[in-house]
C-alpha cells in the first residue's frame, strides 16, 4: 500500500512538472503575447513622460523627447562598456538563460551574514524585463512575471539585442536615458570613443547616477564628494573586471590611478527654469525609491504623469514681470545708446521666445518706423514661421521714464523732446529686444513694448504652505535658477528675523534699541555699523526700528539678545547651542576640557583685562539704585552708555595712522567718519580712570604748592582743568582733546580760591569736577570702588567656569549670535551662516527660496518643506546618504500612472517654530514697514482688480488697502536689493484677511558679479528695485485666486480690509513716530480697524500709573518644536 502510494505520488510530481514545463513553453516560445515584439519593445524606448501643471490638465513639458534620446546599436558599444556593465551588474550574463541560481544563492549569503540586503541576485535579463514591462509591486507574483518575461526575452532575442536594450534605456540623472546619453553627458564623447575608465564609470553609476554625478551637485564640497564616490566605484568595477580576466594587472593598476575626466557636453535643448527643477526633482532618491515601488526604475521610459505645484497663470506672469523690471532696471543704470545696446545684442546667442504670446520676450528687428509723437509706430518683424508686431507710443513709456531717470536723476519727470532723443537710439535694421503687451485678433501681429535686454538678473519666487506656485530665475529662463541656487547678500531683510529671535528670548517689540553712533567690539575687533540715512532718534523701538530699517539699533539688538534672559533661561540656552558644560551620563564636563573647547572652537580669551570689563559691566548693572540714592541719576544715565574702553587706544592709533596715511586720497565723508569713530572712542570707562589718576596728581601740585611738588609755567601738562564759561562746570581733560568753549583754569588764580575753603567745600570743589566733561568725580570714585569689588569676586572664582563666562559681554554675546545660526537652520537655511555682529544686515549669503521661506515661517509660525529627511547614522560616502537638502521637491505635488494611479505623493514635512505670540508681533511689525516704513510703496500699489469681472467691479471699486507684510533689503555697496512679504489669505466670511492661506513672496534683483547698482546720485534699493516687481506678482495673485470676488463688498465698506488675529490677550497701543515710535504716556489703545494709526501690536499690561508695562516671553525654538512632535 505504502509502495502505490509512492508511485501514485512520483507519477503526478512528474505529470505537473510536465505540465508546467509545458505551460511555461507556452507562455515563453507559443504564446509570448504582443509585449514581447520587437515593434512594442521599441515604443517602449520611445515612451515621454508628460509634465503638468497644477491644475493636472495643462502640459508644462515633457520627460524625455527624442531630442534627449540617442539610440545606441550593439555594434557601436565598445567591448569595454560590454565587459565592466557585465562585470558590475551580472557577470555571468552571457551564460545564464535569464535567472541565475548561482548568483541568486551568492545574494542569499551575503545578504544573511550582512543582517541586511547588500546585493541583489537579479540578472541583467531579469533588469531588463522589469525596466520595459514594469513591475507593479515587490511581491512573489510580481517578482515570477518579471522572471517569466526575462525568459521570454531570453528565447526571442539574443544575448546582443537583450544587452542593447538594457544599454538604452538607464537613466542618466534626469537629462536622458541610455549610454549615448551618458557618454555624451558625462564626457562628451560617442560611445564607441569612450576609454576603459569612462566606460567603467558610466557602468558603474547606472544603479544610482545621482549619486556619483558632480554636475548636479550644487556646491563644490558636494560635488567633490560626487567624484569620491564615483573614484570608489570604479575601483570596484575594475576589479571585479580583473577578476574575471576581462582585463590584466597592469590595465588595472593604469586604470585605478587614472583620474575620471569629466567634461559635460549638450544633451538636447535647455530646459527651462521650471521643467529643470521638476527634473531634479524626479531624479532625487525619495522620489526614485517610491518609484521603485511600484516597479519603476527609469522615469524616462514609464509614462508617467508628472503634477507639480505651479499655477500657470501665476509662473507666465511671474516670469512676465521679473523680466520687464530687468529690462526697466537696467535702462536706469546703463541707458539705452544705441551704439552699446546694437554691439550687446549681437552677441547674445540667446533666442528668446519662439512664439508670440501674450508676455512672451522676443528678439526682432525694426522693419520700419511711422508717425510721430503719439502715432509713433515701429514694425517689428521677427522669424517667417512667428509673425510681426507693432511697437506702439505706450509701448516706448517704461523705457522713455527709465532712461530719463538715467539721464537726469530718480525724480526726473518726463519733457517734451524726451521722446524724440529715445527715437534717435532706435534705425531701421536694428535689432531690438521686446515683449508682447497685447495680441491681435488675428494672432499674428501684437502690440509690443520695447525692452532692453539686461546684464542685472534676479530672481522672483511665490510660496504657499512651501511649496513653489511660481519661479523666476532670471530673464532667459534657462539653465542658472536664481531664485534656487544664487546665494546673495538679502541686506536688511534680515532685520526681522534677529528681531523675531529677540522676542523669542525675552524682548518686546516696545523695547527701545540704541540708534545713536556706537563702537562694537567682539572677539577684540572693532565695528563700526553705519546708518544708511539720517535718523534724529537716538532710541527707537523695535517696530520702528523695523519700519525705518535702523542699522545701528538693530546691531545693538544683536550685540544685547541675551540681555533680559534669567540666569537659568541663559544656561538653559547655552545648553541647547552646546555652549554650556557637556553632561554625559550625568557627568559634567571637566573645567579644562570645557575651557580649552570654548578657547579654541569658539576663540574667547579670558585674561586679566577681560576679567576687568566684565567687573565693570556688573558694576554698571548693580549700581543703578546707588546712584539714584545719591542723587545721580542723570549720570548713571551716560554711565549706562559709557564703554569700558578696553583697546580703545589702539583702535584710535589704528585710525590716526590711517588719517595720516591717506588724508590726500581720502574724501570729505571719508575723513568726517574717522573723525567721528575717534570722537565714539574718546570716552570710555579706562581713559576717565586714567584721568582720574592725572586729576589726583593735579590736587596734591596745586593744594601742596609749597611742598616738594614743582611747577613750571612754561612746561604744558598732559591733562589740565578746564572751565566752562557758560555753565559755570570745571571739568578735567587732555590738554589736546577739550571740547571748544572750555577755557584752561590759572593755577595761581585756583589756587587763591581753595586757599578761601575750608577743607569740607574744598573736597565738594573736587567731588564736582567732571572727567573729560563725562562724569564727575564723585561718581566715579562710587563706580570705581564698585568695580574693584567686582574684579575681586570674578578674580576669585575660575576664569571659563560657566558662571564666569555668563558675565564676560564676548561670550553672551557669542550665545545670541549661534542663536541666530541655530534657528536658522531650524528655519531650513542650509547655507552656512557666520555667527556675526552684522547679521541683521544682511552680511550671510543665503538663496532666494530660502530667504523667502524664511518670511513664511515669521508670518505663520511653521516652516514647511519637501524633501529627504535627515539620514541619522550615515557616512558621507554611505549609500543613500544626501548631502544636499533637495528643495527641488518643493514643486512636486504628485505622480500618476498614465492609468491615474498615485504613484508618490507630496508629503509637507511641517513644524512649529514660533509660539503664537512671537508670530503675531512680528507679523505687525511686517504690516506697519509697508504702511509706515521702507515697503509704503505696496501699500500704495497693491489694489484689487476686478480683472473684467462684472461682480467684482463694486469691490474693486472700494480700493481699499490690502493689509500686507514685508521688508525690504538693501546690500552693502548697493550689491543686491530685495523684498520679502506675505500676502495673508481670504478670512471665513469674507470680511477679512488672515496669515493662513497666504502666499510668501521674494524677489530680488542684482548683477551675478555683485557689481553696485548705483550711478551718481541714483542708487538701486530694495524699495526701488525689487518692491515693485514685488507688487505686480502680488496683485497678479490677487487676480488669479479671485480675491476680489471671496470677499463681501458690504462689510468692508465700512472699516475697510483688516488682517483678522485670534485675541491672544495682545494690546495695540499708539505709539509716536517722532520719538523713533516709543509708547505714548500714558498708554492709548488703539482700534485694530483704526490700521492707519502708528501703534505697535504686543503684549503687556496698563498700570496703575496708566503707563504701558511689557510682558516678556521665553519661548525658544526648541520647546514650541517640542510641543508640536
Amino acid at each position: 500500500m505504502l509502495k502505490k502510494f509512492f508511485l501514485f505520488f512520483i507519477a503526478f510530481f512528474v505529470i505537473a512538472a510536465l505540465w508546467g514545463a509545458g505551460g511555461l513553453y507556452w507562455a515563453v516560445v507559443l504564446e509570448p503575447g504582443e509585449e514581447i515584439r520587437l515593434e512594442n519593445i521599441q515604443r517602449i524606448l520611445g515612451k515621454e513622460s508628460h509634465v503638468f501643471y497644477s491644475d493636472g490638465r495643462t502640459k508644462l513639458g515633457v520627460f524625455f523627447d527624442k531630442a534627449h534620446r540617442q539610440y545606441v546599436h550593439y555594434c557601436d558599444i565598445s567591448d569595454d562598456f560590454v565587459y565592466a556593465l557585465v562585470a558590475s551588474e551580472d557577470d555571468r550574463f552571457f551564460e545564464h538563460m535569464g535567472f541565475d541560481i548561482v548568483s541568486i544563492m551568492r545574494a542569499m549569503i551575503k545578504n544573511i551574514e550582512a543582517g541586511r540586503v547588500v546585493q541583489g541576485g537579479s540578472t541583467l535579463t531579469q533588469q531588463t524585463a522589469k525596466n520595459l514591462f514594469r513591475r507593479n509591486a515587490r511581491s512573489y507574483e510580481a517578482k515570477l512575471k518579471e522572471l517569466l518575461f526575462a525568459l521570454r526575452l531570453e528565447y526571442h532575442y539574443t544575448k546582443e539585442q537583450i544587452f542593447e536594450f538594457y544599454a538604452n534605456q538607464f537613466y542618466v540623472s534626469g537629462n536622458g536615458h541610455g549610454l549615448g546619453v551618458a557618454a555624451r553627458y558625462y564626457f562628451d564623447k560617442k560611445p564607441s570613443e569612450l576609454t576603459l575608465v569612462e566606460s567603467a564609470f558610466i557602468a558603474g553609476s547606472v544603479k544610482q547616477p545621482n549619486y556619483y554625478n558632480p554636475f548636479i551637485k550644487k556646491s563644490k564640497e558636494a560635488a567633490d564628494l560626487a567624484y569620491t564616490r564615483a573614484k570608489i566605484r570604479l575601483k570596484y568595477v575594475l576589479g571585479k573586471m580583473r577578476d574575471l580576466g576581462m582585463i590584466d594587472t597592469y590595465t588595472y593598476n593604469q586604470a585605478v590611478s587614472s583620474e575620471i575626466d569629466f567634461k559635460q557636453g549638450k544633451v538636447g535643448f535647455s530646459l527651462d527654469y521650471v521643467m529643470e527643477m521638476v527634473k531634479d526633482a524626479v531624479s532625487s532618491k525619495k522620489v526614485l525609491d517610491e518609484l521603485a515601488v511600484h516597479g519603476i526604475t527609469n522615469v524616462a521610459t514609464s509614462g508617467v504623469r508628472v503634477i507639480t505645484t505651479v499655477e500657470k497663470g501665476l509662473q507666465d506672469k511671474t516670469l512676465a514681470i521679473l523680466r520687464s523690471e530687468l529690462s526697466r532696471l537696467d535702462v536706469r543704470m546703463r541707458g539705452y545708446e544705441r551704439e552699446e545696446v546694437q554691439t550687446e545684442l549681437a552677441e547674445i546667442k540667446y533666442k528668446g521666445d519662439r512664439v508670440i504670446l501674450k508676455n512672451a520676450f522676443l528678439f526682432g528687428n525694426i522693419d520700419k518706423i511711422e508717425g510721430k509723437n503719439k502715432d509713433i509706430q515701429l514694425t517689428i518683424s521677427f522669424d517667417s514661421k512667428i509673425g510681426k508686431g507693432v511697437i506702439d507710443h505706450a509701448g516706448l513709456q517704461r523705457m522713455l521714464k527709465a532712461r530719463v531717470k538715467y539721464q537726469r536723476g530718480l525724480w526726473s519727470k518726463l519733457k517734451k523732446g524726451d521722446l524724440k532723443l529715445l527715437l534717435e537710439e532706435l534705425k531701421v535694421g536694428d535689432r531690438v529686444w521686446v515683449s508682447v503687451r497685447q495680441i491681435a485678433a488675428e494672432e499674428t501681429s501684437a502690440l509690443l513694448n520695447l525692452e532692453r535686454y539686461p546684464k542685472v538678473q534676479g530672481g522672483a519666487l511665490v510660496l504657499k504652505d512651501g511649496a513653489i506656485k511660481a519661479m523666476a530665475g532670471g530673464t532667459e529662463n534657462r539653465f542658472y535658477n536664481r531664485a534656487v541656487y544664487a546665494k546673495r547678500t538679502m541686506g536688511s531683510a534680515f532685520k526681522p528675523y534677529v528681531y523675531t529671535a529677540a522676542l523669542q528670548l525675552g524682548w518686546n517689540s516696545t523695547d527701545l534699541l540704541k540708534n545713536s553712533r556706537e563702537i562694537f567690539v567682539y572677539h577684540g575687533q572693532p565695528y563700526f555699523p553705519r546708518p544708511d540715512h539720517k535718523s534724529p532718534h537716538q532710541w527707537v523701538s523695535m517696530s520702528w526700528a523695523g519700519v525705518h530699517s535702523e542699522n545701528v539699533a538693530s546691531v545693538w539688538l544683536t550685540a544685547h539678545l541675551s540681555d533680559h534672559l534669567t540666569p537659568a533661561q541663559f544656561r538653559e540656552v547655552a545648553e541647547h547651542l552646546d555652549l554650556a558644560p557637556k553632561v554625559v551620563d550625568g557627568e559634567e564636563e571637566p573645567y579644562r576640557a570645557y575651557r580649552t573647547r570654548i578657547r579654541d572652537k569658539y576663540g574667547l580669551v579670558v585674561n586679566r583685562a577681560v576679567l576687568y570689563a566684565t567687573a565693570y559691566d556688573q558694576a554698571v548693572e548693580n549700581m543703578e539704585t546707588d546712584f539714584i540714592f545719591e542723587g545721580m541719576a542723570d549720570e548713571y544715565k551716560v554711565l549706562k552708555e559709557l564703554h569700558f574702553g578696553l583697546h580703545f587706544d589702539t583702535y584710535t592709533e589704528s585710525l590716526d595712522l590711517e588719517l595720516s596715511e591717506n588724508k590726500s586720497s581720502l574724501k570729505k565723508h571719508e575723513i568726517a567718519e574717522i573723525e567721528l569713530r575717534k570722537d565714539i572712542l574718546s570716552k570710555s570707562y579706562l581713559l576717565l580712570a586714567s584721568l582720574n589718576s592725572d586729576l589726583r596728581k593735579y590736587i596734591m601740585e596745586v593744594e601742596n604748592s609749597e611742598e616738594n611738588y614743582e611747577y613750571d609755567p612754561f612746561t604744558i601738562p598732559l591733562s589740565t582743568l578746564f572751565l566752562n564759561r557758560t555753565t559755570g562746570e570745571m571739568s578735567f581733560h587732555r590738554t589736546g582733546d577739550s571740547p571748544e568753549g572750555l577755557k584752561v583754569v590759572d593755577r595761581e588764580q585756583l589756587q587763591a580760591y581753595l586757599l578761601r575753603l575750608d577743607t569740607r567745600n574744598r573736597y565738594q570743589f573736587w567731588q564736582k569736577v567732571k572727567l573729560g566733561s563725562i562724569l564727575s568725580v564723585a561718581a566715579f570714585d562710587i563706580l570705581q570702588k564698585q568695580v574693584e569689588y567686582e574684579y575681586k569676586k570674578l578674580r576669585d572664582g575660575l576664569p571659563y567656569s560657566f558662571e564666569t563666562l555668563a558675565k564676560v559681554r564676548d561670550f553672551r554675546t557669542t550665545v545670541g549670535l549661534h542663536y541666530l545660526v541655530k534657528l536658522a537652520k531650524e528655519l531650513g537655511i542650509k547655507s552656512d551662516l557666520e555667527p556675526v555682529l552684522s547679521f541683521p544686515l544682511g552680511a550671510n549669503v543665503v538663496t532666494l527660496l530660502e530667504s523667502t521661506r524664511m518670511y513664511e515661517t515669521l508670518v505663520s509660525g511653521r516652516v514647511t518643506q519637501y524633501g529627504e529627511t535627515e539620514h541619522a547614522g550615515h557616512t558621507d560616502l554611505e549609500e543613500g546618504f544626501d548631502e544636499e537638502s533637495n528643495n527641488s521637491l518643493a514643486i512636486l505635488d504628485r505622480i500618476e500612472s498614465a492609468e491615474g494611479d498615485i504613484l508618490y505623493q507630496a508629503e509637507a514635512l511641517s513644524r512649529k517654530l514660533l509660539d503664537e505670540k512671537t508670530r503675531l508681533t512680528i507679523g505687525h511689525i511686517l504690516e506697519n514697514i509697508v504702511k509706515f516704513g521702507t515697503g509704503r510703496k505696496a501699500d500704495k500699489n497693491v489694489r484689487l482688480s476686478a480683472d473684467g469681472l462684472e461682480e467684482n467691479k463694486e469691490i474693486a471699486g472700494l480700493d481699499l488697502q490690502i493689509p500686507l507684510l514685508g521688508k525690504t533689503g538693501t546690500a552693502n555697496r548697493y550689491t543686491n536689493a530685495s523684498f520679502f512679504g506675505y500676502l495673508p489669505g481670504v478670512a471665513d466670511g469674507g470680511d477679512a484677511l488672515t496669515v493662513e492661506n497666504g502666499y510668501a513672496v521674494g524677489v530680488y534683483v542684482g548683477f551675478d558679479d555683485n557689481m553696485a547698482m548705483k550711478r551718481k546720485n541714483s542708487r538701486i534699493t530694495g524699495a526701488t528695485g525689487a518692491l515693485p516687481a514685488w507688487s505686480e506678482i502680488v496683485n497678479e495673485i490677487l487676480i488669479e485666486e479671485d480675491y476680489a470676488g471671496s470677499l463681501d463688498p458690504v462689510d468692508l465698506s465700512f472699516y475697510g480690509l483688516v488682517l483678522k488675529r485670534d485675541n491672544l490677550g495682545q494690546l495695540n497701543v499708539a505709539v509716536d513716530p517722532q520719538q523713533g515710535g516709543k509708547v505714548h504716556e500714558p498708554m492709548e489703545p488703539v482700534s485694530e480697524l483704526s490700521r492707519y494709526q502708528p501703534s505697535i501690536m504686543t503684549f503687556g499690561k496698563k498700570t496703575e500709573a496708566g503707563r504701558f508695562k511689557p510682558v516678556r516671553n521665553f519661548q525658544p525654538f526648541w520647546k514650541i518644536s517640542a510641543e508640536t512632535h
